[in-house]
């Protein structure tokens, strides 16, 4: 039957069936209609308001097309699907690749059917052209990969299995809008140079959305199938009403289906994301970036001029840029922090391009690596880009890791997003901090990448970073963009922040126009371009007490030439303004700051200066700071969000440790001591009564513990490597010393040997075992002292724990020490939750231990010391330590608990949800038991449960077809593809 034919056949039904309505509801409006024209005559009808929602399905769907896919599907046909299939046959058939592709026939045939009938009565072919289109372009891609293509034919097999009969309207546009909603989705998953690596993570998740396509076309067939068992045709007509009503009831059921589908995607979407959010664990970056951004809300305009430089301009924003990787460097102090803000703030306004950053930070070793920095940047485009968060659970599910940890799988991760997100900044924020291996790995990692993406797109992917000018890194950046800060370049941005202090200081100590123009003309004509000395030298004059002092200050032989005066001029003022007993714990504080392994919590300090070790108590209330670190360090440091305290710029420990006030070497002896010491006290003892274990708690005896047990032998170990400094060996090195500096280091050696005394008298297992080779060479320069031999028995108990394994580096290397750690933090909790007599007190414990008091046991776990605010989330947090591998199938009763090992999860997958158990092989709504398949194909890896089912399998690779129709003589390799066909005739 031709296509018009069968248009009037519909459309003579369609206007009788209105006409019958117009009679039965003469009062109601009627159903506007559009004429259908062919060859200038009108051959039928058809309802406007569905040729209206047939051009806006097409219209989304085409929005969602890049140029290119417009312009592949456009003019798509038929003939060019099955040219297409044939050239792949005919590739298959030489390599010997044969797959069965008469299963996409029944869907061929029934689409068919809808383009000729589409075509007559919307009179355009377009339409049609874009299910052929994007058909053609995924049978396409998907045949250079045998899993894809096999999964894809499987997918349109079930989909022509369920095609409707199409007798009415309502029932071809329903199948058109679901076809193009599945192309639009299976276009995505193979799109993109990685689409690969991420499909089976990616059409896995897609099983949901996909079965609800089936069911809509399952629905709609039983449907018509229904009415056409229960009536005639003729009667059916005159059941309009009836009919009518059962079409809009099925139009209300598939709403509902859809609105619960889509909560349902939403639902498992959000869980997934923020189960691989708190996996990657990703350094909070954006506080840092804030916090800069806010540094210049009083600056108007400042660092503006960046954005103006030609290389920043033409890297940003031309299309293909002179470089995709730039390199901005200059001189300490410059600002280029500050710059870095800037320009990050302008690219994550850019909406055509996802934004990357990191700002390295000098003091902190557990983030200033490669790791650190690639998962930060993972965690910041996951929330631009989220495509790719079914492929990262997935690899989250089977790593085995409760956090990333991994470098080899972090930037394999990080390389996949770099090829799939369309446009992409990366900037990156003082690269000299890091270590230089850890430097050399970032580097050569994106100059990988951006070397691999710019040969097929180039200016895809645009790298900056940002550092001091270092000989490894320009080496590895010498065919990158190069931006060298001059003097010049950041003038007014230095000379806009002193005018604003000079006002200041000029109004607190009634200063003449004319000596705050001297005060504004040295300093800018000193900072030579450091606009952090700028800004060292104006907070200092400001924090001056008198105008006599300030006075003193701007003379011109005191005035700072440079960083290191600058530096020194505040620790003078400091001096100054302090008594001695604020001096001498502002020192502490200080040499705290540039030794410590973490940075330390305001209420980790107050617990440390709380300690007094000869009596073996500690005090808050009387030896707690009564005035806060701001106030007794002034701008050398600064408070971040969670009260950690750190020091205002890297060059910071550089000066101080240059000062004659400040002794790195003594302040690791001082905090091993302090360690050591506060680990033997009374609260650590092992049988301690109940009453008085719980008054240490609520006195605050626990505030220092957690970077006590996790970091003293890192300083332990700092005290060795600086040996020959603090025992020189000889008398000529020891008076170079100085007489003040050998009395120091007397004291503080005399402090350690007394700590490892006791510590090792408490913690005797440690003297359980032979030193280690090394531990002698470690330990050469303190053979001398009396306490060799414990030192020895320390360090070799210290190389033993750290080397290992992970496991033994995740826990207390001190059973005894281990033990009370975890019965004390259980009492924590305990108080807590508690609601006894003591809980007048419980207030105080936030002062002490801070809001987040349920900790994880893992010592090397960033939540052994940020811990959370209720139990729930800290067990469940350390079930993902013991039992890292979760299964991924919905409702699934163990998902929460997890498996200890890979093994064990694809065992339990195997069992349980064998249908799931190879990622989306099978679309398949039934949970099929385990079959035996004994029935191999020698042609190709297919097996099969049934002998019929492997030899209807080989005709397809023969190419035999003995089924044909009846009616037109078409020929088949399966009896029930020939029987569908023959229906097709039959509905006709």
């Amino acid at each position: 039957m031709s296509p018009i034919r069968a248009y009037r056949r519909f459309s003579s039904r369609f206007s009788m069936r209105l006409c019958k309505m117009t009679t039965a509801h003469s009062e109601k409006s009627v159903t506007a209609v559009t004429p259908i024209y062919c060859e200038n005559s009108v051959i039928g009808f058809v309802p406007t308001h569905l040729k209206t929602s047939f051009e806006a399905t097409l219209s989304d769907f085409k929005k969602r097309l890049t140029p290119k896919e417009l312009n592949d599907f456009e003019f798509t046909t038929l003939e060019d699907v099955k040219k297409e299939i044939g050239r792949i046959q005919k590739e298959q058939d030489a390599f010997k690749t044969m797959m069965n592709m008469s299963r996409i026939q029944s869907f061929l045939e029934g689409m068919n059917e809808l383009s000729k009938i589409v075509e007559v009565f919307l009179n355009a072919s377009n339409f049609v052209a874009f299910i052929w289109g994007p058909l053609k372009f995924l049978l396409q891609v998907a045949s250079t990969w045998s899993d894809s293509f096999d999964i894809l034919l499987d997918a349109y097999e079930q989909i022509g299995e369920e095609i409707p009969m199409l007798e009415q309207y309502n029932a071809i546009f329903q199948l058109y809008k679901d076809i193009l909603d599945f192309h639009r989705r299976a276009i995505r998953f193979f799109s993109g140079r990685v689409w690969r690596q991420v499909f089976r993570s990616v059409w896995s998740d897609f099983k949901t959305r996909f079965n609800s396509i089936l069911e809509s076309l399952r629905r709609h067939k039983e449907l018509i199938r229904s009415k056409a068992a229960a009536l005639h045709y003729e009667q059916y007509q005159h059941d309009s009403q009836e009919t009518m009503r059962h079409i809009q009831q099925y139009e209300q059921d598939r709403e509902i289906m859809i609105e619960k589908l889509e909560i349902l995607e939403a639902a498992e979407s959000s869980r997934k994301y923020n189960e691989v959010i708190e996996w990657i664990a990703g350094a909070p970056t954006h506080l840092d970036h804030e916090a800069f951004c806010a540094a210049r809300e009083d600056y108007k305009g400042s660092g503006d001029w960046i954005l103006k430089q030609e290389k920043v301009q033409n890297w940003r924003e031309e299309d293909i840029p002179v470089s995709s990787i730039l390199w901005l460097n200059g001189i300490p102090g410059a600002g280029k922090t500050i710059l870095a803000s800037v320009i990050i703030e302008k690219c994550l306004k850019e909406a055509r391009f996802a934004t990357g950053y990191f700002y390295c930070k000098d003091g902190d070793p557990d983030m200033n690596n490669c790791i650190s920095v690639f998962k930060s940047l993972l965690g910041q485009l996951l929330t631009q880009y989220r495509d790719p968060v079914p492929y990262c659970y997935d690899r989250k599910s089977s790593s085995g890791e409760l956090t990333l940890n991994s470098t080899h799988l972090t930037t394999q991760i990080l390389d996949l997003f770099c090829q799939k997100i369309p446009k992409l900044y990366i900037i990156i924020d003082g690269l000299d901090e890091c270590d230089t291996s850890e430097r050399k790995q970032i580097l050569t990692f994106f100059n990988k990448i951006v070397n691999r993406c710019d040969a097929y797109e180039p200016g895809k992917l645009r790298v900056l970073f940002i550092s001091q000018d270092y000989n490894d890194i320009a080496k590895a950046l010498s065919t990158a963009g190069i931006i060298s800060l001059k003097p010049k370049d950041n003038e007014n941005d230095i000379k806009g922040f002193v005018n604003k202090w000079a006002k200041k200081i000029q109004g607190k100590f009634e200063l003449e126009d004319d000596l705050t123009g001297k005060i504004k003309l040295s300093t800018c004509e000193k900072a030579q371009g450091m606009f952090l000395f700028a800004k060292l030298v104006m907070l200092n004059l400001h924090a001056q007490t008198s105008r006599e002092q300030l006075m003193f200050e701007i003379a011109e032989s005191r005035f700072p030439k440079g960083l290191k005066e600058a530096y020194q001029r505040i620790m003078v003022r400091i001096k100054q303004n302090a008594t001695s007993a604020e001096w001498e714990i502002a020192k502490k504080l200080l040499g705290w700051m540039v030794c410590a392994r973490r940075p330390l919590k305001w209420q980790e300090i107050q617990g440390a200066v709380s300690i007094e070790p000869n009596e073996q108590t500690i005090n808050f209330d009387d030896r707690k700071l009564r005035v806060h670190i701001r106030d007794l360090c002034g701008s050398l440091v600064q408070v971040l969000p969670g009260d950690r305290v750190e020091l205002v710029h890297s060059t910071a420990k550089l000066y101080i440790t240059s000062t004659e006030y400040v002794r790195q070497e003594i302040v690791e002896c001082n905090l091993t001591a302090l360690c050591l010491q506060y680990l033997t006290f009374e609260c650590f003892d092992k049988d301690l009564e109940e009453d008085r274990l719980r008054k240490f708690a609520l006195d605050g005896y626990f505030a220092f513990q957690d970077y006590a047990v996790a970091k003293w032998f890192h300083h332990f170990r700092a005290v060795t490597e600086h040996g020959k400094i603090l025992c020189p060996g000889d008398r000529e090195a020891a008076a170079a010393m100085g007489e003040k500096a050998v009395q120091e280091t007397e004291v503080a050696l005399a402090e350690v040997n007394e700590a490892i005394d006791d510590f090792i008298c408490r913690y005797e297992e440690i003297l359980e075992e032979d030193p280690v080779g090394d531990s002698k060479y470690a330990c050469e320069p303190f053979r001398e002292c009396s306490f060799y031999d414990n030192l020895l028995a320390m360090w070799s108990h210290i190389y033993r724990h750290q080397t290992g394994g992970f496991e033994a580096r995740n826990g207390v290397g001190i059973k005894a020490l281990g033990e009370v750690l975890t019965r004390n933090r259980k009492l924590i909790e305990e108080l807590t939750s508690s609601s006894t007599s003591y809980s007048e007190k419980r207030q105080d414990l936030s002062t002490f231990y801070g809001e987040k008091r349920f900790k994880c046991p893992k010592i090397t776990c960033f939540y052994f010391h940020e811990g959370f605010k209720d139990a729930k989330s800290r067990d469940t947090h350390i079930n993902r330590h013991d039992r890292p591998f979760n299964c991924t199938a919905p409702d699934c009763s163990v998902a929460e608990f997890g498996f200890a090992s890979g093994k064990d999860l694809e065992k339990h997958m195997r069992s349980f949800h064998p249908e799931i158990s190879d990622q989306a092989n099978s679309f398949a709504k039934a949970v099929a038991a385990p079959s035996k398949t004994p029935w191999a194909c020698s042609m190709c890896d297919k097996k099969f449960t049934r002998g019929f089912h492997l030899r209807s399998h080989i005709r397809n690779h023969n190419g035999e077809r003995p089924f044909a129709c009846s009616e037109c003589g078409k020929a088949f390799t399966r009896s029930n593809d020939c029987r569908r066909h023959e229906k097709l005739h039959s509905k006709r």
